[in-house]
């Protein structure tokens, strides 16, 4: 029986010790959770838009306060989903090359862009974060949009913890072209999302 068939790595190599799949495991859950939570914001989302509507076209009396909180909403679900995004394999990759590689050389390249490329952008990402959000934070910045001039700091704290949620599913994910490298097929297959 083949690997592909039992879905086992196969046994001419040592396998990888328990916790290394554990930890995929656990990641991905977290991951898939989190997505799920931050789903609910687009519930909110519907829900001061509809009353926007009836507030305006029904009743004659506009909100100031539902252009700036849907639009922080949906900016802070879109970021905060980033992770969500990368453990269901919707972020966007180039497939003129990518089909002809072999499994092996697939982990190899994806490994390398976590490494060089993923995990030091997103460290990046999340200190000029957390600095712009303390300083708005500090200084009591507010937004200029509207007259409703909503505090801004929570909105801009949804950056640093975005980059810290990508990061996470980063690590499972370098654990994954880990595993391809050594056994030449993919850890789970997913299938291809567009949203």
């Amino acid at each position: 029986m083949t690997t592909e068939a039992t879905g086992q790595p196969p046994t001419d190599r040592p396998d990888f010790p328990p916790g290394f799949y554990a930890t995929i495991r656990v990641i991905d859950r977290f991951s898939d959770l989190t997505g799920q939570v931050f789903a609910l914001i687009q519930i909110y989302l519907v829900a001061i838009i509809c009353y926007e509507v009836v507030a305006r076209y029904f009743f004659g009396s506009p909100t100031v306060w539902v252009f700036e909180a849907s639009f922080m909403a949906n900016g802070a679900s879109f970021m905060l989903a980033c992770g969500y995004a990368l453990y269901k394999g919707a972020h966007v990759r180039t497939d003129i090359y990518w089909e002809k590689y072999s499994e092996r050389k697939k982990g190899i390249v994806d490994l390398v862009s976590y490494l060089v490329l993923f995990f030091p952008t997103m460290i990046f990402l999340m200190a000029v974060g957390i600095d712009g959000a303390w300083h708005s934070y500090t200084v009591g910045e507010r937004s200029q949009e509207s007259m409703w001039r909503a505090i801004v700091w929570p909105f801009r704290s949804a950056i640093p913890l975005a980059a810290l949620l990508f990061m996470i599913q980063g690590v499972s994910e370098t654990l994954k072209c880990c595993f391809q490298i050594r056994f030449g097929r993919v850890f789970q297959h997913r299938e291809k999302l567009e949203l």
